[in-house]
């Protein structure tokens, strides 16, 4: 009698047979962790595709939200800006003693080098404040000089700027 491994089946050499069927499953289990793998692969993919579109969610909700704050923004702040027009707008329309001011001028004759005189030079000599100081006349005809001569010896003497007490 022969040995099995060298006995054919059916035509075939046993060895033979036993080597395919070593390689077809050596094959399987390659091609078991290669689907296994892709699997891997697939959901991880999935994942952070999900997660792509919520952060593009999140981000096109973020500039919309963005865009709605600008838009407030310059509508809060053109209110203010006119709300300040007519506030000043009113204030020059109630103040009739008040000189209109070119403020250009003004910031101009403005510079602390140039002194009190500059400033007299540039607006004319200041208006009567509307009460009695120490040292001006009733009738508040004080040219430049005399009231800012007058300004500096209060501070010297300490006397009041205010109204003179009753």
């Amino acid at each position: 009698m022969q040995p099995l491994a060298a006995t054919p089946i059916h035509g075939y050499a046993r060895s033979e047979v036993d080597d395919f069927l070593s390689a077809a499953a050596a094959e399987r289990a390659r091609l078991e962790a290669a689907i296994a793998d892709a699997n891997t692969r697939a959901s991880r993919a999935r994942s952070a595709l999900g997660t792509h579109r919520v952060m593009v969610a999140m981000l096109l909700e973020t500039q919309r939200e963005l865009g709605q704050l600008r838009a407030d923004a310059e509508q809060e702040a053109e209110a203010i800006i006119a709300a300040a027009e007519r506030d000043v707008a009113h204030a020059r329309a109630t103040r009739t003693d008040a000189p209109d001011i070119d403020l250009a001028s003004f910031a101009a004759a403005s510079d602390p080098a140039d002194g009190a005189e500059a400033k007299v030079a540039a607006f004319g000599s200041p208006q009567p404040i509307g009460f009695p100081l120490a040292g001006v006349p009733a009738n508040g005809a004080v040219d430049g000089d005399d009231y800012f001569a007058f300004l500096r010896g209060a501070l010297d003497d300490d006397q009041p700027l205010g109204p003179l007490p009753g």
